[in-house]
């Protein structure tokens, strides 16, 4: 059992350097530049993730039922589509967010401010969501395959599920807020390197949500 949970861990961790799961976190990290919140907003899409994967391997393990035919075809085309369109909007926002002038050691500059309040609050139910479509695409389907394909009972299956979860949502969690760290440190420096940094990350969204329409993630 200790050795089910640690390379579920390992696997849950490693899972989440997939490029679409990536390139969906980056997009909100960049607009909160700050460790603590970026932390949030990837403990965020981990549970989203594995919510999923915990409720419908559930489902899938104790039923006997399997997921049909064309449907992780489907989803990877829905999660390449909402890769496309988080992208934009974080170009659109980049190019429209309000700059703050202040002076530091006698230099005049401006910061892009961080979002907070209902606009952080909608990120981290965006990301819950978007955690959850990922959870449910192909690579989430092969998860939950995985202890079905090895014999393991239904009660080890769900184990390795929930245990798969956390590893996933510690390892975006990190992620995110060393992401966010990074990117606080810029927007201290420069606002036009904030301001670099979202469209460039959104600019990566949108070439991996092309990716994922146009090849099913393949």
């Amino acid at each position: 059992m200790i050795m089910l949970v640690l390379t579920a861990l390992v696997l849950g961790a490693q899972h989440t350097l997939a490029p679409d799961h990536i390139a969906a976190v980056s997009v909100f990290a960049s607009r909160h530049p700050s460790w603590r919140r970026a932390l949030g907003l990837g403990a965020r899409w981990g549970a989203g993730h594995s919510l999923t994967i915990v409720l419908l391997g559930g489902v899938l393990v104790w039923s006997g039922a399997r997921v049909p035919d064309g449907w992780e075809l489907i989803v990877e085309r829905l999660v390449g589509l909402t890769l496309i369109l988080v992208g934009l909007a974080s170009i659109w926002r980049a190019g429209r967010a309000p700059r703050r002038w202040h002076e530091h050691d006698g230099v005049r500059h401006a910061h892009v401010p961080a979002l907070r309040g209902a606009p952080h609050e909608r990120d981290h139910r965006a990301l819950l969501g978007i955690g959850m479509l990922h959870g449910v695409a192909g690579t989430g389907a092969l998860v939950i395959a995985i202890p079905l394909s090895a014999g393991a009972s239904p009660a080890r299956s769900m184990v390795f599920l929930a245990s798969f979860g956390l590893g996933t949502i510690l390892a975006m969690s990190m992620f995110a807020g060393l992401a966010g760290a990074l990117l606080g440190r810029a927007a201290r420096l420069s606002s036009g390197a904030e301001r670099a940094l979202r469209v460039t990350a959104g600019g990566g969204s949108i070439a991996v949500g092309a990716w994922w329409l146009t090849m099913g993630g393949a």
